[in-house]
């Protein structure tokens, strides 16, 4: 006798009144109603009895769950923790759990696993955190089969959630222009291809440089004197910059100012009296509520922030809307970007 039966067997009662019993559909109202759920729950602790849960998810056509789509290229998928917290966050006060699933390219761009993934992991619907390298067939094959998807910090036609790095890229450099500076350069190592291996971040931010520069009748700096040098080189280069007759007043670093800041140390250059500089990155850790930037050298960095915070909850709210209309495409949602200015910006020096 299985266990199901035999709490039936023992409560008096019959298997389905069980079920209902440990599923929390059964009407306790009259003591005796209220008694008998009380024994039934007993004897299950007591036989150690857990209802099925997937059998019930395959019944009533949902899992209550998500999954989270990683590349096993770690490089592809990048997921700060605030992005990682807010999904598991929203989707908790849902009642839905979040799985995540990494795979390589060959098993999303295979006609005969994506049409089962959803029934193969058990889940609703997909988050997905590919962020460049994405492979065409890959996003074909999402959307032939409907299946409820949303990507996070990946700029596709529809069902995503990105960030506006061309605005924010902008604020920094009127920001700049606000403190006096007209010689401001933009940093960037890697060639900037409109391609699916180049994240959009790359073009948007420097688009967004020009862009700025160009209203306020500047010459944008010319950065082709930077692109495709080796990382072996790059703090070469950028010391370089810092001591070449053509110095900029102020710097718009794509990422993290580690390496500037150690150049500007080795060159002799201090931050912000002669150079000012900007950069992007995520919110600090929210266990440190009270630190506004990365601090270097004594300095908190002037940072373009990333709300990933926002994205995740973003991009949740929509993948719930995308479960109930699978064949419904949603407008791109744009996150915001905020300027925390930190203290290695400071009035132009000449």
């Amino acid at each position: 006798m299985d266990k199901l039966k035999k709490i039936a067997s023992e409560a008096g009662c019959s298997t389905n009144t069980v079920l209902r019993v440990l599923r929390g559909e059964n009407k306790e109202v009259w003591p005796s109603a209220i008694r008998r759920a009380g024994e039934i729950r007993e004897l299950a602790r007591r036989l150690g009895y857990l209802p099925n849960g997937s059998a019930r998810a395959m019944r009533r056509g949902s899992f209550n769950c998500v999954s989270l789509v990683l590349s096993t290229d770690q490089g592809r998928s990048y997921l700060p923790g605030d992005l990682f917290n807010e999904i598991h966050d929203a989707l908790s006060e849902q009642g839905t759990r979040l799985i995540v699933s990494k795979l390589a390219d060959a098993k999303l761009t295979d006609r005969d696993v994506v049409p089962s993934i959803l029934r193969d992991w058990a889940c609703d619907g997909l988050l997905i955190n590919y962020t460049d390298h994405i492979p065409k067939e890959m996003v074909r094959l999402l959307g032939q089969y409907q299946i409820p998807s949303i990507w996070i910090n990946s700029r596709q036609e529809a069902d995503c959630v990105y960030y506006d790095d061309f605005g924010g890229s902008m604020t920094a450099t009127q920001y700049l222009q606000g403190l006096g500076h007209r010689r401001i350069a933009y940093l960037d190592f890697v060639p900037l291809e409109a391609t699916d291996r180049t994240h959009y971040s790359r073009i948007d931010r420097y688009e967004g440089y020009v862009q700025a520069m160009k209203i306020a009748g500047l010459q944008p700096y010319d950065r082709s004197r930077f692109v495709g040098v080796p990382i072996s080189d790059r703090l070469g280069a950028t010391r370089a910059l810092l001591t070449g007759p053509d110095r900029p007043t102020a710097i718009i670093s794509y990422d993290s100012g580690e390496r500037f800041m150690y150049a500007a140390a080795l060159a002799g250059v201090k931050v912000p009296e002669d150079v000012s500089l900007v950069t992007f990155g995520p919110k600090p850790p929210s266990a440190n509520p009270h630190a506004k930037g990365e601090t270097y050298f004594g300095r908190n960095i002037a940072t373009i922030r990333i709300p990933a915070d926002q994205a995740g909850r973003r991009a949740v709210e929509m993948l719930m809307k995308k479960i109930e209309s699978p064949g419904v495409k949603l407008p791109p949602s744009v996150v915001q970007m905020e300027l925390e200015p930190g203290d290695t910006c400071g009035p132009c020096p000449d």
